[in-house]
């Protein structure tokens, strides 16, 4: 590149995506010296407040000799599984959404300057996976837009993971977790809301159609698991790893996999945030004395849950650790419900009558996405994988994770069935509530857990959509956002009620909980929990595959298939009998 053209162009606007070595190779002394010197005092200052950390831990002897002082283990533990914790909650789908954070600073003289740079430094350098050529602008807009296929500075992630400063918080990425801790985050991830629907999926299935449902889903997904590392680790990058689920998409289909891949984890967003909205609601219900409308019910939750979207994302992973508490506890208030009522409706003592095989089987289909719901976490594994001390233990962790996550549904859909039978309710908390002879107490509690739970969840579960929303809307209306900066706030502030307002009224036109449960577990947790990781590994290792393994492979497919459109179908057009 001659000298002239390296005036010309401006360096100080390449993605954030691109290698280090390419945002500071031809820059001039000054810039040089201007890099070196905010580095130095980027370094001065985490220096000083390591030497402010290390002041606070210790104390001096009589002799005035600095003595380090131990930090409690208890503390240190707490703070690890909290550090751990809060990587994942953060990390849950965001990995997977690419979306870059400076598509909308390009115009069409940038991408020839882009185009351009990246073929010069091509020139020089051996090509490898990391450093993609571009043919075309068309390509330079859809590397920016979408981000290459190892790269996780192009997601939604690396939005969150930004401090106020811009500089990414290295913390996140300097620290592990143990074996423990990786399982715990894999239960947070997967046991959720949908638990409160199992005791209504075994009274649409019944006890053998139930059973075999809860096994397949369990099993299916437990071995896609596995899957998804293992097609991560094709052609991986020097980490040794592509880094997440959208790029198993990409390996596999190129860039319209991560491209669908994203938007299919945005509608997923959506539809959790609908299924926060009806839980929050169907609780308000239940705390009022009187009967509230359902227009009254969706205006309060637009009230109190639109303030957590503008709250900071990490405090927000802190308080969703009340979602796991919530679950765990109404799982044993519903336990000692049922052994302190000695007689039906609502007694482990004097069970209910439940059915082997469904009177009515016209509704066994919505039982497919009610249990498949509680097992819809593919898409953080990845990064959970990548989190992890000793990758190498990984299949145990999963193995392990299941175990408990099974044991805990298997536990709530048994005793809620036992207890309630044919009278079993979309949520099960709606049952305890029509039973005066239980401890308001602890009913009481267990119902305000499950108001926390989405006032909690609900912000970090939509800021990826609406991150995503402000980039792609940023970038169509880049003439007026650059040259308006003032106004991002109000069009930040503009957005995100926009995004909350349009989710409480899908929230109005589908305001059975059961209902978006079965289709959130239908549509979209066999589609990225099993059809797609089939999918990807049928087509990255075919050939090397025995033919067990490929019967093995397309009977689940097959099977998850239907499951998904017949539980789509019935989620959609067919009546609850609970209604």
């Amino acid at each position: 590149m001659s000298s002239s053209n390296t005036n010309s162009v401006n360096f100080s606007r390449a993605p954030s995506n691109i290698h280090p070595s390419f945002r500071n190779y031809e820059q001039g002394p000054a810039e040089v010296n201007e890099l070196q010197h905010q580095q130095f005092q980027d370094t001065k200052s985490k220096a000083a407040v390591a030497a402010k950390e290390d002041e606070e831990d210790t104390f001096y002897s009589a002799q005035g000799t600095p003595i380090s002082r131990p930090q409690s283990i208890i503390k240190a533990t707490l703070q690890d599984f909290a550090g751990s914790y809060s990587r994942t909650s953060l990390l849950y789908m965001t990995d997977s959404i690419s979306v870059d954070q400076h598509s909308h600073a390009y115009e069409e003289d940038d991408l020839e300057s882009l185009l351009s740079r990246v073929k010069s430094i091509d020139s020089k350098r051996d090509q490898s996976q990391d450093y993609q050529t571009f043919n075309s602008k068309e390509e330079a807009k859809t590397h920016m837009l979408f981000g290459p296929p190892i790269s996780r500075h192009s997601t939604i992630a690396s939005e969150i993971l930004k401090d106020d400063d811009g500089d990414a918080d290295i913390s996140v990425e300097g620290k592990k977790s143990n074996f423990v801790q990786s399982i715990f985050n894999a239960i947070n991830v997967l046991v959720g809301i949908g638990i409160l629907a199992l005791p209504l999926s075994l009274k649409y299935a019944g006890w053998i159609g139930g059973s075999l449902i809860f096994m397949f889903c369990c099993f299916g997904t437990n071995y896609t698991a596995k899957l998804i590392i293992k097609c991560l680790k094709v052609n991986a990058s020097n980490d040794g790893l592509n880094q997440t689920y959208g790029d198993m998409g990409q390996i596999a289909f190129g860039k319209n996999g991560r491209r669908w891949i994203s938007i299919v984890f945005l509608v997923e967003l959506v539809t959790i945030g609908v299924a926060m909205i009806v839980l929050f609601s169907d609780v308000l219900q239940t705390l009022f004395t009187r009967d509230l409308t359902l227009v009254e019910t969706r205006c309060l939750s637009f009230i109190i849950l639109l303030p957590t979207v503008f709250l900071p994302i990490r405090k927000l992973a802190y308080t969703s650790l009340t979602g796991i508490i919530a679950c765990f506890s109404l799982l044993l208030i519903v336990f000692y419900d049922g052994i302190s009522k000695k007689d039906k409706p609502g007694s482990l003592l004097e069970p209910m009558e439940t059915e082997f095989i469904p009177t009515d089987i016209s509704y066994v289909p919505l039982s497919f996405g009610l249990i498949m719901s509680g097992f819809a976490g593919h898409a953080v594994f990845p990064s959970i994988y990548r989190d992890m001390e000793d990758p190498k233990a990984y299949n145990r962790m999963v193995n392990l994770t299941y175990i408990v996550t099974a044991g805990i549904y298997v536990t709530m859909a048994v005793i809620g069935y036992l207890m309630f039978g044919k009278d079993a309710m979309e949520e099960i908390t709606q049952n305890l509530t029509q039973i005066p002879e239980y401890s308001q107490l602890l009913n009481k509690f267990a119902i305000w857990l499950l108001v926390m739970t989405p006032v909690s969840k609900y912000g970090l579960m939509t800021q990826p959509l609406n991150l995503t929303c402000e980039l792609w809307l940023s970038h169509k209306l880049a003439s007026y956002y650059q040259l308006k900066t003032n106004n991002s706030m109000i069009f930040k502030i503009f957005n995100r009620i926009t995004i909350t307002a349009i989710l409480v009224y899908i929230s109005y036109l589908l305001p059975a909980f059961d209902r978006v449960m079965s289709l959130l577990g239908a549509l979209f947790s066999f589609g990225i929990s099993i059809l797609f990781p089939i999918v990807c590994h049928l087509k990255l290792f075919n050939s090397k595959l025995s033919t067990v393994e490929k019967m093995l492979n397309w009977t689940i497919f097959t099977i998850s298939l239907f499951m998904a459109i017949a539980g789509t179908l019935w989620s959609l057009f067919f009546t609850s009998p609970t209604k």
